[in-house]
């Protein structure tokens, strides 16, 4: 099943960066976050799902601050370019609390694996996409499992910095 998964991400990552006609015509004011679904046989729980696209909204915002955020079903600005993030959660390894406590050295650590798509919501054109991971191990988050989310927030919004998909300051 890993390995189904594996090359179902490699050849939508292949297709979408082939399917992509260069770079953005100019950086986006504007970024819709949509709710990240899980892949078949993963279970991603819900409660994770919102807080995946509310700490990429506020990772976004911290290193955007003059970006409109724009949730999935929220009507987006009629006169902003609007860069869509869309994503796909293929792994998700709850963790053991007790495990990152007790023996530590990553033993426990929480796994939240996703393809993420860059999409001009206008024509939905997939400008990039990614695959992105985030751990938590322990002392992240005070051993928090949904840490692991909060640094796959981060990394989202430091790939839409380096690519300079979004207007900065």
């Amino acid at each position: 099943m890993k390995a189904f998964i594996s090359a179902l991400t490699a050849i939508l990552c292949l297709s979408s960066c082939l399917s992509a006609a260069g770079p953005p015509p100019t950086p986006y004011t504007a970024v819709e976050i949509d709710r990240f679904v899980a892949a078949a046989g993963v279970a991603f729980p819900t409660d994770y799902q919102s807080a995946l696209v509310e700490d990429i909204a506020r990772e976004v915002s911290l290193a955007f601050p003059s970006v409109i955020i724009v949730r999935q079903g929220e009507a987006p600005p009629s006169e902003h370019a609007v860069l869509r993030v869309s994503g796909t959660v293929i792994e998700f390894k709850p963790g053991n609390r007790a495990k990152r406590q007790l023996i530590g050295l990553g033993a426990g650590a929480t796994v939240v694996g996703t393809q993420v798509w860059f999409l001009d919501a206008a024509t939905g054109q997939v400008l990039l996409s990614r695959g992105a991971k985030g751990i938590t191990r322990g002392g992240i988050a005070g051993g928090d499992s949904r840490g692991a989310v909060d640094g796959l927030a981060k990394k989202i919004a430091k790939f839409c910095n380096a690519n300079h998909l979004v207007e900065s300051n």
